[in-house]
């Protein structure tokens, strides 16, 4: 699969498509760290089922957190940074006292 998270092509693929090679990826950082499926599920907190099913795609919704486990327990927590850009805040927000509604009535 060529480069699936840019930011151009990800839209172009189903969310089966996504989750299939997240599950993917998720097999390789367990194999790349030498450990069994026990010890990763050990590490990540986790039962061994879970990092087998993930492994096996046959999971059809991994959990936020237990993905957040999986990736801390391989060490690829820093790209979680990546998942939701920081939004500048609303001037609305920051001041309360400026805000102003606005009326559906046009005033004649």
């Amino acid at each position: 699969m060529n480069k699936l998270f840019d930011r151009q092509t990800v839209y172009m693929l189903s969310d089966e498509e996504i989750l299939s090679e997240i599950c993917s990826r998720l097999k390789k950082l367990r194999q790349g760290c030498c450990l069994s499926q026990q010890e990763f599920a050990d590490r990540a907190g986790v039962s061994r089922e879970t990092i087998k099913r993930i492994e096996a795609g046959s999971i059809a919704n991994i959990g936020f957190a237990t993905l957040l486990k999986i990736l801390r327990a391989g060490g690829m927590l820093d790209g979680v940074a990546d998942l939701v850009e920081e939004v500048p805040s609303s001037p609305f927000v920051d001041n309360p006292d400026e805000r102003k509604r606005f009326s559906s009535r046009l005033r004649k």
